[in-house]
């Protein structure tokens, strides 16, 4: 359900030219990583940080609130079209990472991890006309891109070299696209195979620069992650022993309908053979109008549904890696748009009656306490 709004800049010092591949990388790199130790919450910033409706001002008091609220993830795009929006040229690519760069240094700023989206396709790359949602035409050029960028901002990446004042706090996750079982964000139809080769380059491209990296199937539907990851071991029986980890977006009306529909996708990987994949909640919420909307919830009820949700998920034995609920800071301009209304915190800054649920969670969360089955 990931938002997204396009962005880019035109700031020389953060421009680069790189040649491209001459050849595709070898699909799908080396084994995947060990499941990492402890939980990690956060929230999604795309809006915030992405909707030049916010001021500076604005975006500095989002950040420290989500910092306070004990957030230690930030998830929000690394939009391919801001960063590439050219075609390259003698079969040089050329980036252009003021729009990037923009988001690292606010996110390190604020002592919050980026969990960056490799997302969409680039103009001159789309494989629909005009449609940034179609795949590209040629998927080693997407992870062209997104081994520049693991380059960039991964552990002693030339980001953090060249801003030695900025807190180096490089990207250790990386999801590749967003829903690629979604129609809506992968046009005209999902594609399980064409994602699997996706997915097998893009992870060893990152592998060849930034191989403490962990990079994750892009966040999939409650509905349809379970055939998706079915047809996508099908197309590709050996990616199974490449996956870092699998990004999920399991919205549900209640915190039992999320729980439940969490262990509903653990059975399937465990049946699967991906037992021992972690599991990572890149977006869970509720909205607060209009009423009937997907996803709608009483503003009365959302802070009890998130504290509790963020207290079960830090209990469940089911793998889970790290959470990021959906969304911070939304707009709240628009009383018929249910999209300006997931905001957890106001958009002035300061709390709220969820922001402050939000903090309750995550400290039960991280507290001892019985654990939930899977």
């Amino acid at each position: 359900m990931l938002v997204l709004t396009t962005g880019g800049g035109g700031g020389r010092a953060s421009r680069t030219t790189l040649p491209s591949p001459q050849a595709p990388p070898p699909a799908p790199g080396p084994p995947a990583q060990a499941p990492p130790a402890g939980l990690q919450f956060g929230a999604n910033v795309n809006l915030l940080l992405e909707d030049p409706e916010f001021t500076a001002a604005e975006r500095d008091a989002g950040l420290s609130e989500l910092r306070a609220d004990g957030a230690t993830l930030a998830r929000t795009d690394a939009l391919w079209e801001a960063t590439e929006p050219s075609a390259p040229v003698a079969g040089r690519h050329r980036y252009d990472w003021t729009f990037n760069d923009r988001i690292a240094t606010a996110l390190a700023t604020h002592g919050l991890r980026w969990l960056p989206v490799i997302d969409y396709s680039a103009p001159w790359a789309q494989s629909l006309a005009g449609v940034d949602h179609s795949p590209p035409r040629n998927v080693s050029e997407y992870a062209a891109y997104a081994a520049a960028f693991a380059a960039r901002y991964g552990r002693g990446g030339a980001f953090w070299t060249t801003h030695p004042a900025i807190p180096p706090d490089p990207v250790q996750l990386i999801e590749i696209w967003n829903e690629p079982d979604n129609s809506t964000f992968w046009r005209p139809a999902p594609d399980p195979a064409g994602y699997a080769a996706m997915y097998g380059q893009a992870r060893a491209a990152i592998a060849a620069v930034a191989p403490s990296v962990r990079v994750l199937i892009g966040g999939l539907t409650s509905g349809g992650a379970r055939g998706f990851l079915g047809s996508l071991l099908s197309a590709d029986p050996g990616l199974a022993q490449h996956i870092d980890g699998v990004s999920i977006h399991p919205y549900g009306h209640t915190p039992s309908l999320v729980i439940d529909r969490i262990r509903s996708i653990r059975a399937a990987m465990v049946a699967l053979g991906l037992g021992e994949v972690p599991l990572y909640v890149t977006e869970i919420g509720w909205t607060t109008r209009p009423r009937g909307w997907l996803d709608y919830l009483p503003a009365a009820l959302r802070p009890g549904y998130l504290a509790t949700t963020l207290s079960d998920l830090g209990h469940l034995d089911c793998g889970v890696a790290a959470v990021a609920a959906y969304t911070w800071v939304s707009q709240e301009s628009d009383p018929s748009n249910g999209e300006q209304w997931y905001g957890i915190a106001p958009p002035a800054g300061g709390q709220s009656a969820d922001s402050q649920a939000f903090a309750f969670g995550v400290r039960a969360a991280e507290s001892p306490g019985p654990r939930l089955p899977c």
